[in-house]
């Protein structure tokens, strides 16, 4: 019976190339769907719970008067993830429009192609706005913007990279590295000294995939 059906496959086949291209489509549909699964890879880069973090985790640029309170909460995490803490920022009410700037101790290495940086972010309709510093492979520093803060509750937002910032290396196979450095309140100057503005970082998420694709066997 398998040779009948082979032998009538192939009479099918021969008789009707439509049916020969649509297989070929088929083929290469799931060939192309099964290398861009295997393409991506997302990864956690911080969780927030596997080290503590407070004021002393980061270099904190800012007006020395309007200092932010940096903790862990364990009160305010995000409903969209399995999480038990959270970095949790309190701009001081008094604060008059300077940015504050948080630069991590020990900055994030990426020695993959970064496609994309995903966060997961609270605010309580803080008045200002959300940046992220990346560090490329030629050492340029680059600020790229995550969020406006006007908004309540908990959102989560996918910045993409890949062609933003400089990524390849100098020799292929010695692999450079980009660097997420720190992140900046961009805070608006305050209409009223009434309300608090604050805000909480969930898990840190990245999207990224080999530099290079090399056949089994190899370069020439």
């Amino acid at each position: 019976s398998t040779l009948f059906l082979n032998s009538m496959y192939s009479i099918l086949c021969l008789r009707n190339p439509i049916v020969v291209l649509l297989l070929f489509l088929i083929i290469s549909l799931g060939a192309e769907e099964k290398l861009e699964v295997n393409y991506k890879e997302r990864v956690l880069l911080e969780d927030f719970e596997s080290k503590i973090f407070n004021s002393d985790s980061f270099q904190i640029q800012a007006n020395t008067d309007y200092l932010p309170d940096v903790r862990m909460s364990k009160n305010l995490t995000s409903p969209d993830l399995i999480s038990n803490t959270s970095l949790f920022v309190r701009i001081p009410t008094s604060g008059s429009g300077i940015p504050i700037d948080l630069i991590f101790s020990k900055p994030y290495r990426i020695e993959d192609y970064l496609i994309e940086i995903e966060f997961h972010i609270y605010s309580n309709q803080a008045n200002g706005d959300l940046f992220l510093y990346l560090q490329d492979s030629k050492f340029q520093k680059h600020k790229i913007l995550i969020t406006s803060l006007n908004y309540n509750g908990w959102k989560s937002f996918k910045v993409p990279i890949g062609n933003k910032v400089f990524q390849s290396d100098y020799i292929i196979g010695k692999a450079s590295s980009i660097k997420l450095t720190g992140i900046q309140f961009n805070v608006a100057k305050k209409e009223t000294k009434d309300k608090e503005d604050f805000i909480a970082i969930d898990d840190i998420f990245i999207v990224k995939r080999s530099k290079y694709r090399f056949s089994e066997i190899g370069l020439d």
